[in-house]
């Protein structure tokens, strides 16, 4: 066992005492220590559940920011529905539990000696949960450069690009056009664009009469609860919508504020660009993903890295080919933050880690009442060594209703205090 007394804050002159009070780790020689690195759905999860299910580890959440900004609801905010202050929350639940939380970014690992290194100094792990999120591929389009990041926002991580959205939105003059992107597979949250498409359109209708929206989709179809999402738009946005499936984004231009495929230019108004993703840059800089690959694989039993030992991968970041058949979203992320929970604290006690086993509940608003919904469960599969979906298990809602709009807010509402309580 690896000793673990403190915390080394070298790098800025800051002993343990000077950062969090002179009890900070006053740990015995005994102690066991977890550090995860990411505060979002599926950090935040395992760090509680770690203090859960064994109150005697140490646990440490490194998170760059101050505040959890949810990506689910964000859309709302996007609309007016929802303030961004109603998806921000901070840190001082999980601080209760006797969870230490460090604002720091972390730019490196020593996996050897078991040690992160911060932009403020290094933190010491027996093992190590990284939840890294995800980043955007803008390599890959044509005069995408940082004037264009700034106007076109992808607003796909909720913060300052949601409000940046929202007020584009607010700015419009009646008639004006709005376009937006869906990224191609594998992205955060498959059915995300198409609410916000939803959402958007019923705006324009109540608010911004004669506007359109142009959504550019290289998929064949609406990629996720399609049958319900165009059922809705038929019913409800026939006059605003106009879908455009099998369109590739080829560039754009800044001065012009154009998009255009391989067949056709595009000029709007206020431009959503989506793009498409990769796995977050911490992966890439810890040496979780491998060489020209976009995502981190993963043992599919205890979401070990299968690049670097002693360092578990969960959330979006995971290649799912060796993490399971599973869509990259909030709710799995906290599922995967649980199953690493788990197999970090059986693993710290000499013990074999449970079988696996994971959930999505996935809600979309069609419009400012109504929602969708998508379900799956999914487990480890001893025959074929992988997780699989169990059909049984997984549904897709018969229809949209304001009942199913009440249980979106009910999950948002249950799922943040499950984390961060």
């Amino acid at each position: 066992m690896k000793r673990r007394d403190f915390i080394k804050y070298s790098a800025v002159g800051l002993g343990v005492a000077g950062l969090y009070g002179p009890n900070a780790f006053a740990a015995g020689q005994t102690r066991r220590r977890v550090v995860v690195v990411g505060g979002g759905f599926g950090g935040a999860t395992a760090a509680r559940y770690i203090k859960l299910i064994d109150p005697s580890i140490d646990v440490v959440l490194i998170e760059k920011n101050d505040q959890f900004v949810s990506c689910p609801i964000s859309n709302w905010v996007v609309v007016g529905m929802k303030k961004i202050s109603d998806i921000s929350f901070g840190y001082q639940g999980l601080a209760k539990r006797g969870i230490q939380v460090i604002q720091d970014e972390i730019v490196g690992i020593d996996a050897a000696a078991g040690y992160v290194q911060g932009k403020k100094g290094k933190v010491e792990y027996d093992r190590l949960i990284v939840s890294p999120g995800i980043d955007f591929r803008y390599d890959l389009i044509e005069g995408f450069n940082d004037e264009a990041k700034k106007i076109f926002p992808h607003a796909y991580k909720a913060g300052p690009q949601t409000v940046q959205l929202q007020q584009q939105l607010q700015a419009l003059q009646p008639g004006g056009t709005v376009l937006m992107t869906v990224p191609d597979n594998a992205y955060r949250c498959p059915p995300g664009p198409y609410e916000r498409a939803s959402l958007i359109a019923e705006y324009l209708q109540k608010n911004k009469q004669g506007s359109k929206l142009i959504i550019l989709d290289p998929h064949q179809k609406i990629a996720s609860k399609g049958k319900l999402f165009k059922a809705a738009w038929d019913a409800y946005y026939t006059d605003i919508i106009d879908y455009r499936p099998e369109e590739i984004i080829a560039s754009v231009d800044v001065d012009k504020k154009t998009i255009s495929t391989y067949e056709e230019e595009f000029e709007a108004d206020v431009i959503n660009f989506i793009p498409d993703q990769k796995a977050g840059k911490l992966a890439f800089d810890l040496g979780l993903v491998p060489e020209k690959k976009l995502w981190a694989p993963v043992q599919p039993l205890t979401l070990e890295s299968t690049l670097v030992p002693g360092v578990h991968v969960i959330g979006d970041a995971t290649d799912s080919l060796t993490s399971g058949p599973m869509p990259k979203s909030g709710f799995v992320a906290s599922s995967m933050g649980k199953v690493a929970a788990a197999a970090v604290v059986a693993e710290l006690s000499g013990k074999k880690a449970p079988l696996p086993s994971f959930a999505n509940t996935c809600y979309s608003m069609v419009n400012s009442t109504e929602a969708i919904f998508v379900t799956g469960v999914y487990k480890y599969d001893s025959a074929s060594g992988k997780n699989i979906k169990i059909p049984e298990a997984s549904k897709t809602s018969p229809g949209r209703s304001d009942y199913y709009g009440r249980c979106a807010e009910d999950w948002a509402t249950s799922i943040w205090s499950d984390m961060l309580s």
